[in-house]
Order: structure tokens, then sequence, then C-alpha cells
């Protein structure tokens, strides 16, 4: 079987203590966007850029502890002022962005009937 994974052999045992050698920094560096799984290269490459699977991003507040709108607010004075986004329910400032199905799964929302 051959094996894809980027990791170095301590990383895979568990075991990472100490440095790894890298005989080339520079070409790992040159390295580290490549995808090492040949059925996603060729789903990638096969499709075009509209056809991809997109998601709309949502955001939790973690002080509703529900999935809500984001509001905006300025802060500062004068010439230092900043946009902050803040929850369209409760103007709390704690907020988790992602897909929606992701943030019911991590913070255990469940749809109420």
């Amino acid at each position: 079987m051959e094996d894809n994974s980027f990791l170095h052999e301590a990383q895979k045992s568990g075991k990472a203590t100490g440095t790894i050698e890298i005989d080339d920094i520079d070409q790992a560096i040159l390295d580290i966007n490549k995808i090492l799984v040949k059925d996603v290269v060729i789903n990638l490459k096969s499709k075009k850029e509209q056809d991809l699977d997109t998601s709309i991003l949502s955001a939790y507040c973690q002080d509703c502890h529900k999935i809500v709108t984001i509001g905006i607010k300025e802060i500062g004075k004068r010439r230092k002022k900043r946009i902050q986004k803040i929850c369209g329910v409760c103007n709390g400032i704690k907020l988790a962005f992602g897909r929606e199905d992701a943030l019911k799964s991590y913070y255990h929302i469940e749809e109420k009937s």
C-alpha cells in the first residue's frame, strides 16, 4: 500500500520529539500546498470552478446559544474607528462562524418542532 501522508515517520507513530530533519526547506515550503490524495486531485481538475460545491457561512452566538444573523457596529473614536460584527439578536460579540450543519453538530443544536 502506497503511503500518501505528508507526515514524518515520528509524527505518524505519535512519538514526535525534538526536531524533524528536512533536507531542502525551500522544496518543503513549495510542496506544502500539494494535495496528496490522487482521487481528490482528479475530482478537482475535472470540475469547473463554478461547479464546485459551496456553502453559506453562518454565525452562532455563544450568548444566545443559537444561529443568528450578524449585525455591525462601529467601535472607536474619530480616526481610529473599526467595524465589529455583533449578534443581531442580543448584540453579543462572542460569535463562531462556519457552515450551518457544522455549527449545529459542534454546538449540539437540536431542531425544535
